[in-house]
């Protein structure tokens, strides 16, 4: 199956190289015979590397990162997600910005007791939470256990339990690996097209690697699939419930926001609310009565941003 699809590749590969080699063109000399030589080359190369990565086996090697690779990556990607929200993360000694460490780290405890043996391990330096000023109403769950939320989330959700919802839908997608998926697939596609391209003009190896990172830019923007939003869904209402909050309060949060009121953001990567709704289903039980100090600690958090219109 590899080798299939990258002898596809390589065609594509070669054309490409050779469209690219028009615009270097020697002024002395026949363009025609130097682009039939350079195709000759480049096809003549690439066509080796592709027996010699099939018959060696380095198409089938491994594109996961390891779970120090994973930190570094979300690391990086965290700061980038927080720049292109257009606002600036609290402080970790923001009031605010503990209490929702707290509920997080809870709740990430809680997806850890249900752990499946497909799941990511728990992040190398544990969950990290960030609640970035920002008034649209995102959550970003990202490799390494990082995860950022905006105040427009916090004050968008109406008690403790659905600020919960919003965080375990995030804590699931981290664990259950969606997160990594989009950039192990670019890490495969790099290993392959450096296999391949070995030895044939730098100006190929530019314009794919160009193409690889717009591949990722675009998975990660545009979420990780409708299949793996809803199984977060479903993986945050157990989080939920094995952290002591209401199960039912994702459906609720989702509901009350379907609409107009559910454009962009955390939603333009979801599928519509009401999908979702109907996906998770009628709520599991009668809601839980809300223990106490529960709604205090949750108005003192979100009051700072209330506010904001």
């Amino acid at each position: 199956m590899r080798a299939a699809r990258a002898v596809a590749a390589a065609a594509t590969m070669v054309a490409v190289a050779a469209c690219s080699q028009l615009r270097s063109v020697p002024v002395v000399g026949s363009a025609g015979d130097y682009l039939a030589q350079k195709g000759v080359d480049n096809a003549t190369t690439v066509g080796a590397n592709v027996v010699t990565g099939a018959v060696t086996g380095e198409f089938d090697k491994s594109a996961s990162f390891n779970m120090e690779q994973e930190y570094y990556l979300g690391k990086t990607i965290g700061a980038t997600v927080v720049g292109r929200l257009g606002g600036k993360a609290l402080r970790p000694d923001h009031p605010t910005a503990r209490y929702v460490r707290d509920v997080g780290t809870v709740l990430a405890l809680a997806a850890a007791d249900q752990r499946s043996a497909d799941d990511r391990p728990y992040p190398l330096k544990g969950y990290r939470f960030i609640v970035v000023e920002n008034d649209s109403v995102n959550a970003v769950g990202m490799p390494g256990g990082f995860i950022a939320v905006t105040t427009g989330a916090l004050r968008a959700a109406r008690s403790e339990d659905e600020l919960a919802a919003v965080l375990a839908h995030e804590v699931a997608h981290v664990q259950r690996g969606h997160v990594m998926w989009p950039v192990e697939r670019a890490r495969e596609q790099e290993h392959m097209t450096s296999t391949i391209l070995a030895g044939t003009d730098s100006v190929v190896h530019a314009f794919f690697g160009k193409v690889v990172t717009l591949g990722s830019d675009f998975v990660l923007d545009k979420g990780y699939g409708k299949s793996n939003e809803l199984a977060a869904d479903a993986f945050a209402v157990k989080i939920l419930r094995g952290a002591g909050y209401d199960p039912s309060a994702l459906g609720r949060m989702l509901t009350r926001l379907e609409g107009a009121s559910a454009q962009g953001g955390f939603f333009s990567r979801h599928p519509p609310a009401a999908e979702r709704v109907e996906a998770l289903g009628p709520p599991p039980g009668s809601p839980r009565p809300v223990p106490a100090g529960r709604a205090s600690r949750f108005q003192a958090a979100a009051a700072p941003f209330s506010g904001k219109g």
